[in-house]
């Protein structure tokens, strides 16, 4: 019964993570982001449930999710607070307090609910292929030929023409984007 309730507030926290969300929509961990994430939300809700956790325990239980699953680390605290969040609404299933916990969902911001959706049996295709996967990779001669161009056009292309470098220990892969802090002074 209360893991009845409680799945679907797990389902709704997690949609609203962007972290997870991130992760998911760029492919990061093996294959099949999305059915993952799914199967991460019903473990979440069935280790809550089950036993006896604490915010320490749940925030790390989430951190190597996200390692493990999706080769993500968050730096930004946001599994602290994820793991309050559920805490806060676990608690308050477990007080019999159902109008509180509708006004707390009510307040959260509304999103796509790609979670609670059925989980598929088949697996999304990647956008950055997979090494194992014959279909992915190609051993003709003419895409090597335009590999090495592309290449050579591409260290023509970085000559310094009055920008501003780059930090050289940062290596950007097409279509990421490095997000700086500002400097305080």
């Amino acid at each position: 019964m209360l893991y009845d309730d409680f799945k679907p507030i797990v389902d709704l926290v997690l949609n609203n993570w962007t972290a997870l969300q991130l992760a998911v929509e760029h492919g990061m961990g093996a294959p099949g982001g999305e059915k993952t994430a799914q199967l991460m939300a019903v473990y979440i809700a069935r280790y809550c449930v089950e036993n006896i956790v604490d915010r320490d325990d749940l925030s790390e239980l989430i951190e190597d999710l996200m390692d493990e699953e999706f080769d993500t680390v968050c730096h930004d605290n946001s599994p602290k607070e994820i793991a309050s969040l559920l805490l806060l609404f676990l608690g308050m299933l477990k007080n019999g307090q159902h109008d509180e916990v509708r006004a707390q969902i009510d307040a959260l911001p509304k999103c796509q609910k790609w979670l609670s959706q059925p989980i598929h049996d088949s697996v999304p295709p990647q956008c950055h292929g997979n090494p194992d996967d014959d279909t992915t990779s190609s051993s003709s001669e003419e895409d090597d030929s335009e590999n090495e161009q592309n290449d050579d056009e591409a260290s023509s292309s970085n000559i310094n023409h009055g920008q501003e470098p780059m930090d050289e220990d940062v290596q950007v892969e097409p279509g990421w984007t490095v997000v700086r802090t500002r400097r305080r002074k």
